[in-house]
């Protein structure tokens, strides 16, 4: 399977226009086509960007009067290297290097590109009508959340925006948010976000499994075996699915399968929030239960995840050999929790 693409970085200047923005800023047009091009992409959930040497405020009032201003975020618009651009658009989207791709029309800002950063596509910028039939640009299902990922991200900027201004506490910004947490079991509507939140995400998830839609199904069929969802709304918007947890009742313990948790909502306690209201929940619906199991591979970028269970007391079993999967364990009862900055529901 390809590297997932989350966002393509864009160059300007006889890449996305025709023409040079510095040199001849009226006579600037789109290339044929290119607009689909972004509008397909945008549809199935991939982010745009941009990294190019030109004024900032000059790139917008051009993308706005060309009509496709909307469809990019976190630009990156000055005369520092792209490769420079390239690292803080990851950064502010969050997401890895590896998830970028990039579209420059000079082979030079190509090759510097891979120079530093191999692991970034790079595409010719003469070849863009081809992009949405790559493989590393398909999605199967395009979900709800796919749709509106732009408009998540820019919530999510406006959310950090309005955290910087802010004079009180993180626990106080937090309530200001007025978010509200949804969590339910899973519904046949749920599958194919479940399924795209698995192979998208990698710093919340347990197992960094890529799993499929019949795992799913199969899954919901086995006596025992639940799969929770969390859906999130704050004064920003609608957030979507964002969260979701695989449970099996063995015996006197659960085991927590595989739990993901999207990044995009990431600092805002809303992970633990999720996981535990899940463990407290089943608590109080297998009270036959003494202690709780979850596998975690052992692989740097799911650090977050780690660090999630052992915040909510789940302690490292004994190693038994196994160098790819750490065994966390958490004896009953549960410890006592409150989520102040958050409403919880079902």
């Amino acid at each position: 399977m390809s590297q997932m693409i989350k966002c393509i970085v864009w160059d300007l200047d006889d890449t996305i226009w025709e023409g040079i923005l510095r040199e001849d800023a009226d006579n600037i047009i789109l290339r044929p086509g290119i607009e689909l091009v972004l509008a397909e992409l945008d549809h199935r959930g991939i982010l745009h960007s941009i990294a190019s040497r030109n004024r900032l405020d000059q790139v917008v009032s051009k993308l706005e009067k060309l009509g496709i201003a909307q469809y990019f975020v976190s630009l990156q618009c000055h005369f520092n290297s792209k490769a420079i651009s390239l690292k803080q658009i990851a950064m502010e989207l969050n997401i890895g290097l590896e998830a970028l791709a990039f579209v420059d029309n000079d082979s030079f800002e190509r090759f510097e590109m891979n120079y530093y950063y191999p692991q970034v596509r790079t595409y010719d910028a003469q070849h863009y009508l081809e992009l949405p039939n790559y493989p590393e640009l398909q999605v199967r299902d395009v979900t709800e959340e796919s749709a509106n990922r732009r408009h998540y991200m820019n919530a999510r900027q406006q959310r950090e925006a309005a955290a910087k201004v802010f004079q009180g506490s993180r626990e106080q910004f937090l309530k200001e948010c007025q978010m509200v947490l949804q969590i339910q079991q899973a519904s046949p509507g749920d599958y194919a976000r479940i399924v795209e939140l698995s192979r998208r995400t990698n710093q919340m998830n347990s197992l960094l499994e890529r799993i499929d839609r019949p795992f799913v199904e199969a899954f919901c069929q086995w006596k025992q075996h639940i799969i929770y969802v969390a859906r999130l709304k704050d004064r920003f918007g609608d957030h979507g699915l964002i969260g979701t947890c695989f449970i099996a009742l063995k015996g006197s313990t659960i085991e927590i399968r595989l739990f993901c948790v999207s990044c995009r909502i990431e600092g805002r306690g809303v992970a633990a929030a999720f996981l535990y209201t899940v463990l407290r929940r089943l608590v109080l619906k297998w009270p036959q239960v003494r202690e709780m199991h979850c596998l975690l591979a052992r692989k740097e970028r799911n650090l977050p995840a780690r660090l999630l269970l052992e915040m909510l007391g789940f302690s490292k079993l004994k190693e038994q050999g196994d160098k790819e999967y750490i065994n966390y364990q958490l004896e009953l009862p549960l410890s006592s929790r409150t989520f102040d900055w958050l409403e919880i529901g079902e």
